[in-house]
């Protein structure tokens, strides 16, 4: 049998059309176009290739519902498309050809009976994800973006094949009150990232949220973008998009790229008159820019890989990033976060929350206000909040008590916002939190309970 001469299958037809349209569609599609302009774009370029002649090379689309049919598969994401619609699904690992990993909340990695069927579909894959994603070339490395903000991608080309891996975007991304609800976090200790966060509009914290891979770092930062108020400017400067700021109205994105590295981005986001900066990632460079924007009296939170607040002092001081000693205590606050097994299932919580306190002898004084209790399985309350709450008290022109109060105050809050239909969303979250950062008793007239129904006892203040 002469294997020159056998007739190409449907499916290989398929997947050269495939690859010649990818080809039509390098750099026209973008990250911001509606869903009906990608398919007008992939359908037009699909007519222009069916206008020529193919002699065979394409599957046998002869009219025009049938390419609008084409163009609808085209446009998903192939073997993985379930995947991305099922919300246990936190990963997606991809080894070449071989069987489809995926990482679930609470299983952790199980094995699919899904693959790529060969090394040309793999090829075209890799590209369909570099076209989706705006881009125009398929580099060694490539970090990038599912359209509809549906997850992150890493691409590393290999002799044994692409090396992918995908981590699964959340349209809708989680509240604070449904971080409660699955315990990475109390109401209380809620309250008092609010204040942390919002800062009585006066004096915001400093924020660095550290952790493991996989703990919950960027979840817990998409939550906190709720408590800013929305009079302030944000920039958000991320090596790959994963942050969701579509709820937040004066909002720059910036992505680092081979051309544009992190601490530039840093540098000119001081040029965009920003009221805050956040950072997806600190890992270089970029953090001694950033302390640099915090000296400058910009509030600045980020995320970073440690497990403790003195282990994430000793990577912010050493290489890459090499901060000097004296600017640490420009961090206000560390928020730690870890993985915890109960019972077989995973569970993310804060593990940590420190402030800092000023320096000794070129030693960052640490004090702990929340830490978790074994014991208990729980994050409790280890110290009242006092290095921080005193600085609020000094800017804002109210006593240490009063700051205090308040905290115990938003925590009912949150109580009554988890009980109350209306605020399951972020975007309804987040307006609620900001007419209550600007007008609070019209909020809680919008709560509809009775303001003494939120009056709190008088905490001793710790001095």
């Amino acid at each position: 049998m002469d294997i020159n001469n056998l007739a190409p299958s449907e499916d290989s037809k398929e997947l050269e059309l495939t690859n010649v349209l990818l080809d039509r569609l390098r750099g026209r599609l973008t990250l911001i176009q509606p869903t009906q302009e990608r398919f007008q774009i992939a359908f037009d370029a699909l007519e222009v290739i069916y206008a020529q002649p193919h002699n065979g090379r394409f599957p046998s689309l002869t009219n025009s519902e049938m390419r609008r049919a084409f163009i609808h598969r085209f446009l998903l994401y192939d073997c993985i498309e379930e995947f991305l619609e099922d919300p246990s699904v936190e990963d997606i690992v991809i080894n070449a050809t071989n069987p489809i990993f995926l990482h679930r909340t609470q299983e952790g990695l199980v094995k699919t009976n899904k693959r790529i069927p060969s090394a040309a579909a793999l090829v075209v894959f890799v590209k369909k994800l570099v076209v989706f994603a705006g881009r125009s070339e398929v580099d060694p490395i490539n970090n990038l973006e599912l359209f509809n903000i549906r997850g992150r991608v890493n691409i590393i080309q290999s002799p044994f094949g692409a090396q992918i891996t995908i981590t699964r975007g959340k349209p809708q991304p989680f509240t604070i009150l449904q971080l409660i609800n699955v315990e990475m976090l109390s109401h209380e200790l809620a309250a008092l990232l609010w204040m942390y966060v919002e800062g009585l509009r006066v004096r915001p914290a400093n924020l660095i949220i550290a952790g493991g891979p996989g703990t919950g770092k960027t979840t817990l930062l998409n939550a906190l973008l709720s408590f800013i108020p929305w009079q302030d400017r944000v920039v958000t400067i991320e090596d790959t998009l994963e942050l969701n700021t579509t709820f937040i109205e004066n909002c720059s994105r910036l992505e680092s790229c081979r051309r544009v590295k992190t601490p530039e981005l840093v540098k000119n986001s001081l040029r965009m008159r920003p009221d805050r900066i956040l950072v997806g990632e600190v890992r270089g460079l970029e953090a001694n820019d950033l302390m640099t924007t915090m000296n400058l009296g910009k509030y600045c939170m980020g995320t970073l890989h440690a497990s403790s607040a003195r282990e994430t002092i000793l990577r912010l001081q050493n290489e890459p990033m090499n901060v000097p000693p004296v600017l640490i205590p420009l961090v206000d606050v560390f928020i730690i976060l870890r993985k915890r097994n109960r019972a077989g299932a995973i569970h993310r919580i804060v593990s940590e929350v420190v402030e800092t306190s000023g320096m000794e002898q070129q030693v960052v004084l640490l004090s702990t206000v929340w830490n978790y209790d074994n014991e208990q399985q729980e994050t409790v309350e280890f110290s009242p909040s006092s290095t921080y709450r005193d600085r609020l008290a000094a800017e804002s022109g109210q006593s240490p008590m009063a700051i205090m109060q308040e905290i115990a105050r938003r925590s009912k809050i949150l109580k009554c916002l988890a009980t109350q239909e209306g605020y399951s969303d972020i975007a309804s979250l987040t307006k609620f939190c900001q007419l209550y950062s600007e007008k609070p008793d019209e909020a809680i007239r919008q709560l509809g309970i009775p303001p003494e129904a939120l009056k709190v006892n008088s905490p001793k203040a710790k001095r």
